[in-house]
Protein backbone atom coordinates (compact mmCIF):
# COMPACT_ATOMS: atom_id res chain seq x y z
CA UNK A 1 0.00 0.00 0.00
CA UNK A 2 1.06 3.54 -0.69
CA UNK A 3 1.56 5.94 2.20
CA UNK A 4 -0.86 8.52 0.83
CA UNK A 5 -3.10 9.23 -2.14
CA UNK A 6 -1.87 11.71 -4.75
CA UNK A 7 -4.54 14.39 -5.20
CA UNK A 8 -5.04 17.25 -7.62
CA UNK A 9 -5.66 20.17 -5.27
CA UNK A 10 -6.02 23.11 -7.60
CA UNK A 11 -6.06 23.87 -11.33
CA UNK A 12 -5.59 27.37 -12.73
CA UNK A 13 -6.26 28.12 -16.40
CA UNK A 14 -5.56 31.52 -17.94
CA UNK A 15 -6.25 32.42 -21.59
CA UNK A 16 -6.71 28.77 -22.59
CA UNK A 17 -8.94 28.41 -25.69
CA UNK A 18 -12.41 29.62 -24.55
CA UNK A 19 -11.29 30.18 -20.96
CA UNK A 20 -10.23 33.65 -19.86
CA UNK A 21 -9.33 32.70 -16.29
CA UNK A 22 -10.69 30.05 -13.93
CA UNK A 23 -9.43 28.46 -10.75
CA UNK A 24 -10.77 25.10 -9.61
CA UNK A 25 -10.24 23.81 -6.07
CA UNK A 26 -10.78 20.07 -6.04
CA UNK A 27 -11.81 17.79 -3.18
CA UNK A 28 -11.16 14.20 -2.18
CA UNK A 29 -13.35 11.43 -3.57
CA UNK A 30 -15.58 11.86 -6.62
CA UNK A 31 -15.48 15.30 -8.30
CA UNK A 32 -18.30 15.64 -10.86
CA UNK A 33 -18.31 18.04 -13.85
CA UNK A 34 -21.54 18.73 -15.72
CA UNK A 35 -22.68 21.30 -18.26
CA UNK A 36 -24.20 21.66 -21.69
CA UNK A 37 -22.48 20.09 -24.66
CA UNK A 38 -19.85 22.50 -25.98
CA UNK A 39 -19.64 24.40 -22.69
CA UNK A 40 -15.95 23.50 -22.30
CA UNK A 41 -16.03 20.61 -19.82
CA UNK A 42 -13.48 18.62 -21.78
CA UNK A 43 -11.16 21.65 -21.78
CA UNK A 44 -10.38 20.72 -18.17
CA UNK A 45 -9.27 17.23 -19.19
CA UNK A 46 -7.53 18.56 -22.28
CA UNK A 47 -5.74 21.26 -20.27
CA UNK A 48 -4.31 18.65 -17.91
CA UNK A 49 -3.27 16.59 -20.92
CA UNK A 50 -1.54 19.63 -22.47
CA UNK A 51 0.09 20.53 -19.14
CA UNK A 52 1.93 17.21 -19.20
CA UNK A 53 3.10 17.55 -22.80
CA UNK A 54 0.00 16.18 -24.57
CA UNK A 55 -1.63 17.56 -27.72
CA UNK A 56 -5.38 17.30 -27.02
CA UNK A 57 -5.60 21.05 -27.65
CA UNK A 58 -3.89 21.90 -30.97
CA UNK A 59 -1.07 24.38 -30.45
CA UNK A 60 -2.65 26.96 -32.77
CA UNK A 61 -5.85 26.94 -30.63
CA UNK A 62 -4.11 26.80 -27.24
CA UNK A 63 -3.87 30.57 -26.61
CA UNK A 64 -7.14 32.49 -26.37
CA UNK A 65 -7.74 34.74 -29.43
CA UNK A 66 -6.36 38.23 -28.92
CA UNK A 67 -3.90 37.14 -26.22
CA UNK A 68 -0.11 36.66 -26.43
CA UNK A 69 0.35 34.07 -23.71
CA UNK A 70 -1.48 31.47 -21.66
CA UNK A 71 -0.93 29.60 -18.41
CA UNK A 72 -1.83 26.18 -17.05
CA UNK A 73 -0.86 25.50 -13.45
CA UNK A 74 -1.80 22.51 -11.29
CA UNK A 75 -1.12 21.89 -7.61
CA UNK A 76 -0.82 18.28 -6.42
CA UNK A 77 -0.22 16.66 -3.07
CA UNK A 78 3.02 14.68 -2.82
CA UNK A 79 3.82 11.05 -2.03
CA UNK A 80 6.90 8.92 -1.36
CA UNK A 81 6.55 7.44 -4.86
CA UNK A 82 6.70 10.87 -6.51
CA UNK A 83 9.51 12.00 -4.20
CA UNK A 84 11.55 8.96 -5.28
CA UNK A 85 10.93 9.93 -8.91
CA UNK A 86 12.18 13.46 -8.23
CA UNK A 87 15.37 12.14 -6.62
CA UNK A 88 16.04 9.70 -9.48
CA UNK A 89 15.72 12.53 -11.99
CA UNK A 90 17.90 15.10 -10.21
CA UNK A 91 15.25 17.21 -8.40
CA UNK A 92 16.60 17.20 -4.86
CA UNK A 93 14.88 20.27 -3.39
CA UNK A 94 11.21 19.44 -3.96
CA UNK A 95 9.17 18.54 -0.91
CA UNK A 96 5.60 19.19 0.12
CA UNK A 97 3.05 20.19 -2.52
CA UNK A 98 3.91 19.95 -6.20
CA UNK A 99 3.33 22.93 -8.54
CA UNK A 100 3.35 22.02 -12.22
CA UNK A 101 3.28 24.94 -14.64
CA UNK A 102 3.23 25.39 -18.41
CA UNK A 103 3.52 28.89 -19.80
CA UNK A 104 3.07 29.30 -23.56
CA UNK A 105 3.70 32.53 -25.44
CA UNK A 106 3.92 33.92 -28.95
CA UNK A 107 7.34 34.97 -30.20
CA UNK A 108 8.24 35.67 -33.84
CA UNK A 109 4.85 34.26 -34.91
CA UNK A 110 5.63 30.95 -33.22
CA UNK A 111 4.27 29.51 -29.99
CA UNK A 112 6.91 28.57 -27.42
CA UNK A 113 6.34 26.77 -24.12
CA UNK A 114 8.23 26.66 -20.85
CA UNK A 115 7.63 23.90 -18.27
CA UNK A 116 8.49 24.16 -14.56
CA UNK A 117 8.09 22.08 -11.38
CA UNK A 118 8.10 24.22 -8.23
CA UNK A 119 9.88 26.91 -10.30
CA UNK A 120 12.57 24.45 -11.49
CA UNK A 121 12.79 24.05 -15.27
CA UNK A 122 11.93 20.58 -16.58
CA UNK A 123 12.00 19.03 -20.04
CA UNK A 124 8.79 18.05 -21.81
CA UNK A 125 9.92 14.42 -21.91
CA UNK A 126 10.45 14.23 -18.14
CA UNK A 127 7.16 16.03 -17.52
CA UNK A 128 5.34 13.41 -19.59
CA UNK A 129 6.83 10.72 -17.34
CA UNK A 130 5.79 12.60 -14.20
CA UNK A 131 2.27 12.99 -15.59
CA UNK A 132 1.87 9.21 -15.63
CA UNK A 133 2.41 9.22 -11.84
CA UNK A 134 0.06 12.11 -11.09
CA UNK A 135 -2.94 11.74 -13.44
CA UNK A 136 -4.58 8.70 -15.06
CA UNK A 137 -6.86 9.55 -17.98
CA UNK A 138 -9.73 7.32 -19.16
CA UNK A 139 -12.00 8.48 -21.94
CA UNK A 140 -13.03 7.73 -25.50
CA UNK A 141 -9.87 9.48 -26.72
CA UNK A 142 -7.84 7.07 -24.56
CA UNK A 143 -8.85 4.01 -26.60
CA UNK A 144 -6.15 4.49 -29.27
CA UNK A 145 -3.52 3.62 -26.67
CA UNK A 146 -4.62 -0.01 -26.78
CA UNK A 147 -3.27 -0.27 -30.33
CA UNK A 148 0.17 0.66 -29.07
CA UNK A 149 2.53 -2.24 -28.28
CA UNK A 150 4.62 -0.30 -25.78
CA UNK A 151 1.51 0.73 -23.82
CA UNK A 152 0.09 -2.80 -23.72
CA UNK A 153 3.40 -4.23 -22.53
CA UNK A 154 3.64 -1.54 -19.86
CA UNK A 155 0.19 -2.55 -18.56
CA UNK A 156 1.29 -6.18 -18.11
CA UNK A 157 4.71 -5.25 -16.71
CA UNK A 158 3.30 -2.75 -14.19
CA UNK A 159 0.86 -5.37 -12.93
CA UNK A 160 3.48 -8.11 -12.86
CA UNK A 161 5.44 -9.52 -9.96
CA UNK A 162 8.79 -8.33 -8.68
CA UNK A 163 10.33 -11.28 -10.53
CA UNK A 164 8.94 -9.98 -13.86
CA UNK A 165 10.31 -6.51 -13.17
CA UNK A 166 13.72 -8.02 -12.35
CA UNK A 167 13.65 -10.13 -15.54
CA UNK A 168 12.77 -7.04 -17.61
CA UNK A 169 15.74 -5.22 -16.12
CA UNK A 170 18.05 -8.17 -16.80
CA UNK A 171 16.83 -8.40 -20.40
CA UNK A 172 17.55 -4.73 -21.04
CA UNK A 173 21.05 -5.09 -19.55
CA UNK A 174 21.77 -8.34 -21.42
CA UNK A 175 20.41 -6.88 -24.66
CA UNK A 176 22.76 -3.93 -24.37
CA UNK A 177 25.69 -6.29 -23.77
CA UNK A 178 24.58 -8.45 -26.74
CA UNK A 179 24.42 -5.42 -29.06
CA UNK A 180 27.84 -4.21 -27.92
CA UNK A 181 29.34 -7.62 -28.76
CA UNK A 182 27.66 -7.68 -32.16
CA UNK A 183 28.85 -4.14 -32.89
CA UNK A 184 32.37 -5.07 -31.84
CA UNK A 185 32.33 -8.05 -34.22
CA UNK A 186 30.95 -5.92 -37.05
CA UNK A 187 33.66 -3.31 -36.48
CA UNK A 188 36.32 -6.06 -36.48
CA UNK A 189 35.03 -7.40 -39.78
CA UNK A 190 34.94 -3.95 -41.38
CA UNK A 191 38.42 -3.19 -40.06
CA UNK A 192 39.74 -6.47 -41.47
CA UNK A 193 38.11 -5.74 -44.83
CA UNK A 194 39.78 -2.32 -45.01
CA UNK A 195 43.08 -3.88 -43.99
CA UNK A 196 42.77 -6.44 -46.75
CA UNK A 197 42.15 -3.69 -49.31
CA UNK A 198 45.35 -1.91 -48.28
CA UNK A 199 47.20 -5.05 -47.30
CA UNK A 200 49.57 -5.34 -50.26
CA UNK A 201 51.72 -2.35 -49.31
CA UNK A 202 51.49 -3.28 -45.64
CA UNK A 203 52.55 -6.86 -46.30
CA UNK A 204 55.50 -5.72 -48.42
CA UNK A 205 56.69 -3.37 -45.70
CA UNK A 206 56.21 -6.03 -43.02
CA UNK A 207 58.08 -8.56 -45.15
CA UNK A 208 61.08 -6.23 -45.50
CA UNK A 209 61.15 -5.44 -41.78
CA UNK A 210 60.66 -9.08 -40.78
CA UNK A 211 63.52 -10.22 -43.08
CA UNK A 212 65.71 -7.48 -41.63
CA UNK A 213 65.76 -9.46 -38.37
CA UNK A 214 65.37 -6.37 -36.21
CA UNK A 215 65.76 -7.32 -32.57
CA UNK A 216 67.80 -4.65 -30.79
CA UNK A 217 67.02 -0.96 -30.92
CA UNK A 218 70.75 -0.30 -30.16
CA UNK A 219 72.07 -2.44 -33.01
CA UNK A 220 73.30 0.50 -35.15
CA UNK A 221 75.23 1.96 -32.22
CA UNK A 222 76.72 -1.44 -31.45
CA UNK A 223 77.71 -1.94 -35.10
CA UNK A 224 79.28 1.51 -35.26
CA UNK A 225 81.30 0.68 -32.15
CA UNK A 226 82.51 -2.58 -33.71
CA UNK A 227 83.32 -0.82 -36.98
CA UNK A 228 85.41 1.79 -35.19
CA UNK A 229 87.29 -0.88 -33.23
CA UNK A 230 88.01 -3.13 -36.21
CA UNK A 231 89.07 -0.23 -38.36
CA UNK A 232 91.74 0.60 -35.79
CA UNK A 233 92.56 -2.95 -34.78
CA UNK A 234 96.33 -2.76 -35.55
CA UNK A 235 96.89 0.40 -33.51
CA UNK A 236 94.86 -0.97 -30.61
CA UNK A 237 96.78 -4.26 -30.56
CA UNK A 238 100.16 -2.52 -30.81
CA UNK A 239 99.38 -0.17 -27.94
CA UNK A 240 98.23 -3.04 -25.73
CA UNK A 241 101.44 -5.06 -26.40
CA UNK A 242 103.69 -2.06 -25.65
CA UNK A 243 101.74 -1.43 -22.48
CA UNK A 244 102.04 -5.07 -21.40
CA UNK A 245 105.81 -4.99 -22.11
CA UNK A 246 106.21 -1.91 -19.96
CA UNK A 247 104.10 -3.30 -17.15
CA UNK A 248 105.18 -6.93 -16.96
CA UNK A 249 107.84 -7.97 -19.48
CA UNK A 250 111.26 -9.43 -18.80
CA UNK A 251 112.44 -9.03 -22.41
CA UNK A 252 113.36 -5.38 -22.23
CA UNK A 253 116.73 -4.28 -20.86
CA UNK A 254 114.96 -1.81 -18.62
CA UNK A 255 113.06 -3.38 -15.73
CA UNK A 256 109.19 -3.44 -15.97
CA UNK A 257 106.82 -1.64 -13.65
CA UNK A 258 105.83 -4.95 -12.10
CA UNK A 259 109.47 -5.80 -11.35
CA UNK A 260 110.20 -2.39 -9.84
CA UNK A 261 107.16 -2.53 -7.57
CA UNK A 262 108.11 -6.04 -6.42
CA UNK A 263 111.65 -4.86 -5.58
CA UNK A 264 110.29 -1.88 -3.68
CA UNK A 265 107.98 -4.10 -1.64
CA UNK A 266 110.93 -6.37 -0.83
CA UNK A 267 113.05 -3.48 0.43
CA UNK A 268 110.29 -1.86 2.52
CA UNK A 269 109.38 -5.16 4.16
CA UNK A 270 112.76 -5.08 5.90
CA UNK A 271 112.02 -1.83 7.81
CA UNK A 272 108.27 -1.79 8.45
CA UNK A 273 108.79 -2.74 12.07
CA UNK A 274 110.70 0.44 12.73
CA UNK A 275 107.98 2.95 11.81
CA UNK A 276 104.19 2.63 11.41
CA UNK A 277 104.18 5.16 8.58
CA UNK A 278 106.55 2.97 6.58
CA UNK A 279 104.19 0.07 7.24
CA UNK A 280 101.26 2.09 5.80
CA UNK A 281 103.31 2.90 2.70
CA UNK A 282 104.26 -0.74 2.40
CA UNK A 283 100.56 -1.83 2.52
CA UNK A 284 99.60 0.78 -0.08
CA UNK A 285 102.34 -0.55 -2.33
CA UNK A 286 100.92 -4.07 -1.90
CA UNK A 287 97.50 -2.74 -3.05
CA UNK A 288 99.12 -1.04 -6.04
CA UNK A 289 100.78 -4.35 -6.95
CA UNK A 290 97.32 -6.08 -6.85
CA UNK A 291 95.74 -3.36 -8.99
CA UNK A 292 98.60 -3.65 -11.46
CA UNK A 293 98.07 -7.40 -11.74
CA UNK A 294 94.34 -6.82 -12.43
CA UNK A 295 95.20 -4.23 -15.05
CA UNK A 296 97.66 -6.59 -16.74
CA UNK A 297 95.00 -9.36 -16.72
CA UNK A 298 92.42 -7.03 -18.30
CA UNK A 299 94.83 -6.00 -21.09
CA UNK A 300 95.73 -9.61 -21.83
CA UNK A 301 92.01 -10.62 -21.87
CA UNK A 302 91.16 -7.77 -24.26
CA UNK A 303 94.07 -8.74 -26.50
CA UNK A 304 92.87 -12.34 -26.60
CA UNK A 305 89.36 -11.23 -27.59
CA UNK A 306 90.84 -9.17 -30.42
CA UNK A 307 92.48 -12.27 -31.78
CA UNK A 308 89.50 -14.62 -31.37
CA UNK A 309 86.52 -12.26 -31.84
CA UNK A 310 84.37 -11.23 -34.85
CA UNK A 311 86.89 -9.52 -37.08
CA UNK A 312 84.85 -9.48 -40.31
CA UNK A 313 84.81 -5.73 -40.87
CA UNK A 314 83.21 -6.08 -44.28
CA UNK A 315 80.11 -7.92 -42.94
CA UNK A 316 79.69 -5.41 -40.12
CA UNK A 317 79.88 -2.48 -42.54
CA UNK A 318 77.42 -4.22 -44.87
CA UNK A 319 74.90 -4.75 -42.00
CA UNK A 320 75.36 -1.19 -40.84
CA UNK A 321 74.77 0.19 -44.31
CA UNK A 322 71.64 -2.00 -44.67
CA UNK A 323 70.11 -0.76 -41.41
CA UNK A 324 70.92 2.88 -42.14
CA UNK A 325 69.35 2.47 -45.58
CA UNK A 326 66.16 1.08 -43.92
CA UNK A 327 65.98 4.18 -41.74
CA UNK A 328 66.27 6.42 -44.81
CA UNK A 329 63.75 4.38 -46.83
CA UNK A 330 60.98 4.51 -44.23
CA UNK A 331 62.03 7.81 -42.60
CA UNK A 332 62.08 6.11 -39.21
CA UNK A 333 64.87 5.43 -36.75
CA UNK A 334 65.64 1.82 -35.82
CA UNK A 335 63.65 1.74 -32.50
CA UNK A 336 60.54 3.00 -34.31
CA UNK A 337 61.11 0.56 -37.17
CA UNK A 338 61.00 -2.29 -34.63
CA UNK A 339 57.75 -0.89 -33.17
CA UNK A 340 56.34 -0.52 -36.68
CA UNK A 341 57.12 -4.13 -37.46
CA UNK A 342 55.24 -5.31 -34.34
CA UNK A 343 52.33 -3.02 -35.22
CA UNK A 344 52.14 -4.32 -38.80
CA UNK A 345 52.14 -7.88 -37.53
CA UNK A 346 48.58 -7.39 -36.21
CA UNK A 347 47.53 -6.25 -39.69
CA UNK A 348 48.90 -9.22 -41.55
CA UNK A 349 48.38 -11.92 -38.92
CA UNK A 350 45.16 -13.49 -40.20
CA UNK A 351 45.32 -16.16 -37.52
CA UNK A 352 45.20 -13.50 -34.82
CA UNK A 353 42.15 -11.90 -36.47
CA UNK A 354 40.38 -15.25 -36.80
CA UNK A 355 41.10 -15.99 -33.14
CA UNK A 356 39.54 -12.66 -32.08
CA UNK A 357 36.43 -13.32 -34.20
CA UNK A 358 36.16 -16.83 -32.75
CA UNK A 359 36.29 -15.45 -29.19
CA UNK A 360 33.63 -12.84 -30.04
CA UNK A 361 31.38 -15.49 -31.61
CA UNK A 362 31.62 -17.58 -28.43
CA UNK A 363 30.67 -14.53 -26.33
CA UNK A 364 27.81 -13.63 -28.70
CA UNK A 365 26.40 -17.16 -28.64
CA UNK A 366 26.61 -17.25 -24.85
CA UNK A 367 24.88 -13.88 -24.60
CA UNK A 368 22.19 -15.01 -27.07
CA UNK A 369 21.54 -18.18 -25.07
CA UNK A 370 21.23 -16.13 -21.88
CA UNK A 371 18.75 -13.79 -23.59
CA UNK A 372 16.68 -16.70 -24.86
CA UNK A 373 16.42 -18.08 -21.32
CA UNK A 374 15.37 -14.66 -19.99
CA UNK A 375 12.80 -14.30 -22.81
CA UNK A 376 11.22 -17.63 -21.83
CA UNK A 377 10.95 -16.58 -18.17
CA UNK A 378 9.58 -13.16 -19.19
CA UNK A 379 6.95 -14.79 -21.44
CA UNK A 380 5.81 -17.12 -18.65
CA UNK A 381 5.57 -14.26 -16.13
CA UNK A 382 3.72 -11.98 -18.56
CA UNK A 383 1.24 -14.70 -19.51
CA UNK A 384 0.49 -15.38 -15.84
CA UNK A 385 -0.19 -11.68 -15.27
CA UNK A 386 -2.24 -11.48 -18.49
CA UNK A 387 -4.49 -14.36 -17.32
CA UNK A 388 -5.20 -12.55 -14.06
CA UNK A 389 -5.99 -9.33 -15.93
CA UNK A 390 -8.28 -11.19 -18.37
CA UNK A 391 -10.32 -12.69 -15.51
CA UNK A 392 -10.63 -9.32 -13.74
CA UNK A 393 -11.74 -7.43 -16.87
CA UNK A 394 -14.28 -10.08 -17.90
CA UNK A 395 -15.76 -10.13 -14.39
CA UNK A 396 -16.18 -6.33 -14.37
CA UNK A 397 -17.61 -6.30 -17.92
CA UNK A 398 -20.29 -8.81 -16.90
CA UNK A 399 -21.27 -6.54 -14.00
CA UNK A 400 -21.46 -3.64 -16.44
CA UNK A 401 -24.06 -5.43 -18.58
CA UNK A 402 -21.79 -7.21 -21.06
CA UNK A 403 -22.66 -10.74 -19.89
CA UNK A 404 -21.45 -12.35 -23.11
CA UNK A 405 -18.27 -10.30 -23.48
CA UNK A 406 -14.97 -12.09 -23.88
CA UNK A 407 -11.51 -10.62 -23.55
CA UNK A 408 -8.24 -12.30 -24.44
CA UNK A 409 -4.64 -11.12 -24.22
CA UNK A 410 -2.87 -12.88 -27.08
CA UNK A 411 0.91 -13.34 -27.44
CA UNK A 412 2.77 -13.80 -30.75
CA UNK A 413 6.46 -14.25 -31.48
CA UNK A 414 8.36 -11.35 -33.08
CA UNK A 415 12.06 -10.56 -33.63
CA UNK A 416 13.66 -9.93 -30.23
CA UNK A 417 14.19 -6.44 -28.79
CA UNK A 418 15.03 -4.98 -25.37
CA UNK A 419 11.29 -5.31 -24.57
CA UNK A 420 11.09 -9.03 -25.31
CA UNK A 421 10.39 -11.35 -28.24
CA UNK A 422 6.58 -11.28 -28.22
CA UNK A 423 3.88 -8.85 -29.25
CA UNK A 424 0.76 -8.46 -27.12
CA UNK A 425 -2.70 -8.09 -28.62
CA UNK A 426 -5.89 -7.18 -26.76
CA UNK A 427 -8.76 -9.12 -28.37
CA UNK A 428 -12.43 -8.44 -27.61
CA UNK A 429 -15.81 -9.92 -28.42
CA UNK A 430 -19.14 -8.58 -27.14
CA UNK A 431 -21.32 -11.46 -28.35
CA UNK A 432 -21.03 -15.27 -28.49
CA UNK A 433 -21.26 -15.34 -32.29
CA UNK A 434 -18.58 -12.67 -32.68
CA UNK A 435 -14.99 -13.78 -33.12
CA UNK A 436 -12.32 -12.29 -30.91
CA UNK A 437 -10.62 -9.42 -32.75
CA UNK A 438 -8.49 -6.34 -31.95
CA UNK A 439 -10.38 -3.73 -29.92
CA UNK A 440 -10.39 -0.99 -32.55
CA UNK A 441 -12.06 -3.30 -35.11
CA UNK A 442 -14.98 -4.73 -33.15
CA UNK A 443 -15.85 -2.54 -30.16
CA UNK A 444 -18.63 0.10 -30.16
CA UNK A 445 -18.55 3.42 -28.31
CA UNK A 446 -20.65 2.20 -25.39
CA UNK A 447 -18.71 -1.02 -25.15
CA UNK A 448 -15.41 0.89 -25.26
CA UNK A 449 -16.57 3.07 -22.36
CA UNK A 450 -17.24 0.02 -20.22
CA UNK A 451 -14.08 -1.73 -21.37
CA UNK A 452 -11.95 1.32 -20.51
CA UNK A 453 -13.40 1.51 -17.01
CA UNK A 454 -13.03 -2.25 -16.53
CA UNK A 455 -9.40 -2.35 -17.57
CA UNK A 456 -8.53 0.90 -15.79
CA UNK A 457 -10.08 -0.45 -12.62
CA UNK A 458 -8.01 -3.61 -13.00
CA UNK A 459 -4.68 -1.99 -13.82
CA UNK A 460 -4.72 1.30 -11.96
CA UNK A 461 -2.87 0.40 -8.79
CA UNK A 462 -1.16 3.78 -8.52
CA UNK A 463 -2.71 6.24 -6.02
CA UNK A 464 -2.98 9.07 -8.54
CA UNK A 465 -5.89 11.22 -9.75
CA UNK A 466 -8.27 9.29 -12.02
CA UNK A 467 -9.93 11.37 -14.77
CA UNK A 468 -13.00 9.92 -16.50
CA UNK A 469 -14.28 11.77 -19.56
CA UNK A 470 -17.92 10.77 -20.27
CA UNK A 471 -17.08 7.17 -19.46
CA UNK A 472 -20.84 6.53 -19.03
CA UNK A 473 -21.57 7.43 -22.65
CA UNK A 474 -24.12 5.01 -24.14
CA UNK A 475 -25.01 3.28 -20.86
CA UNK A 476 -28.37 3.01 -19.12
CA UNK A 477 -30.31 0.80 -16.74
CA UNK A 478 -28.49 -1.97 -14.90
CA UNK A 479 -25.22 -1.36 -16.76
CA UNK A 480 -25.22 2.27 -15.70
CA UNK A 481 -25.94 1.35 -12.08
CA UNK A 482 -23.05 -1.14 -12.09
CA UNK A 483 -20.73 1.47 -13.58
CA UNK A 484 -21.72 4.06 -10.98
CA UNK A 485 -21.12 1.57 -8.17
CA UNK A 486 -17.68 0.79 -9.60
CA UNK A 487 -16.80 4.49 -9.82
CA UNK A 488 -17.99 5.05 -6.24
CA UNK A 489 -15.79 2.19 -4.99
CA UNK A 490 -12.83 3.58 -6.95
CA UNK A 491 -13.42 7.06 -5.46
CA UNK A 492 -13.07 5.65 -1.95
CA UNK A 493 -9.42 4.82 -2.65
CA UNK A 494 -8.50 7.53 -5.17
CA UNK A 495 -9.48 11.01 -6.22
CA UNK A 496 -11.75 10.72 -9.28
CA UNK A 497 -12.61 13.58 -11.66
CA UNK A 498 -15.58 12.65 -13.83
CA UNK A 499 -17.28 14.48 -16.71
CA UNK A 500 -20.82 13.18 -17.17
CA UNK A 501 -24.28 13.87 -18.61
CA UNK A 502 -25.92 11.21 -16.43
CA UNK A 503 -27.90 12.58 -13.47
CA UNK A 504 -27.65 9.23 -11.66
CA UNK A 505 -23.84 9.41 -11.73
CA UNK A 506 -23.74 13.16 -11.06
CA UNK A 507 -25.82 12.75 -7.88
CA UNK A 508 -23.19 10.45 -6.33
CA UNK A 509 -20.37 13.01 -6.45
CA UNK A 510 -18.69 14.26 -3.29
CA UNK A 511 -18.13 17.58 -5.09
CA UNK A 512 -20.06 18.95 -8.06
CA UNK A 513 -18.83 21.58 -10.55
CA UNK A 514 -20.97 23.19 -13.26
CA UNK A 515 -19.28 24.34 -16.45
CA UNK A 516 -21.05 27.08 -18.38
CA UNK A 517 -20.44 28.94 -21.63
CA UNK A 518 -21.44 32.59 -22.03
CA UNK A 519 -21.20 34.97 -24.99
CA UNK A 520 -20.62 38.60 -24.03
CA UNK A 521 -20.31 41.24 -26.75
CA UNK A 522 -19.60 38.53 -29.29
CA UNK A 523 -16.83 36.97 -27.21
CA UNK A 524 -17.20 33.43 -25.79
CA UNK A 525 -16.28 32.76 -22.17
CA UNK A 526 -16.20 29.45 -20.28
CA UNK A 527 -16.73 29.63 -16.53
CA UNK A 528 -16.98 27.07 -13.73
CA UNK A 529 -18.73 27.16 -10.38
CA UNK A 530 -18.88 24.76 -7.44
CA UNK A 531 -22.43 23.73 -6.52
CA UNK A 532 -22.56 24.00 -2.75
CA UNK A 533 -26.16 23.68 -1.65
CA UNK A 534 -28.56 20.83 -2.24
CA UNK A 535 -30.78 23.23 -4.18
CA UNK A 536 -27.98 24.12 -6.59
CA UNK A 537 -27.17 20.48 -7.19
CA UNK A 538 -30.84 19.58 -7.53
CA UNK A 539 -31.38 22.27 -10.17
CA UNK A 540 -28.39 20.99 -12.16
CA UNK A 541 -29.70 17.42 -12.02
CA UNK A 542 -33.08 18.65 -13.26
CA UNK A 543 -31.34 20.15 -16.29
CA UNK A 544 -29.55 16.85 -16.91
CA UNK A 545 -32.87 14.98 -16.63
CA UNK A 546 -34.33 17.30 -19.22
CA UNK A 547 -36.75 19.78 -17.75
CA UNK A 548 -38.39 21.52 -14.81
CA UNK A 549 -41.49 19.33 -14.54
CA UNK A 550 -42.39 18.09 -11.07
CA UNK A 551 -41.38 14.51 -11.76
CA UNK A 552 -37.89 15.65 -12.73
CA UNK A 553 -37.68 17.75 -9.59
CA UNK A 554 -38.75 14.85 -7.40
CA UNK A 555 -36.40 12.44 -9.17
CA UNK A 556 -33.45 14.81 -8.76
CA UNK A 557 -34.18 15.19 -5.05
CA UNK A 558 -34.49 11.41 -4.68
CA UNK A 559 -31.14 10.85 -6.41
CA UNK A 560 -29.38 13.28 -4.07
CA UNK A 561 -30.99 11.81 -0.96
CA UNK A 562 -30.19 8.25 -2.07
CA UNK A 563 -26.55 9.16 -2.76
CA UNK A 564 -26.25 10.81 0.65
CA UNK A 565 -27.74 7.84 2.48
Amino acid sequence: MYERIIMLIQLTLKNIALIEIIEINFEKGLNIFTGDSGSGKSLILDSLNVLFGGSNIPLKHLIRPGKEECLIEAKFSNSSQVTDWFLRNGFYNISGEIFVKRKSYVKNNKIHSKYTINNFSISKKLLEQLGLLLVDFAGQSDSFLYDDQEYKKSIIDDLGSKKLKLINFQIKSSWQEFQILRKRREDKMQSFKKKEENNFAIKEMYKILEEANLNSSNEIFELQSKELRLSNNFDINHSIQVSLDNLNSFKNEAPSVSHLIAQSIKQLSKVTQFDSKIKDIYENLINIQNDLENLIFALEEYSEKLENGDNNLEEIQKRLFYLQNLERTFSLELPKLIMKKDELKTFVDTNLFEEEIKKLDIQINKSQANLNTLFEIQSFQRRETANQLQDSVISILKNLGLENADFLIDFSKVPPSPEGNENIEFLFSANPDQKLAPLSKVISGGEMSRFLLAIKSSISKKPNTFFLDEIDNGLSGKSLYSLVDLIKVTAQERQVLCITHQPFLAATGNTHFKVKKNVINGITFTSISKLITKKERQNELIELIGGGFSEANNYASTLIDRAAA
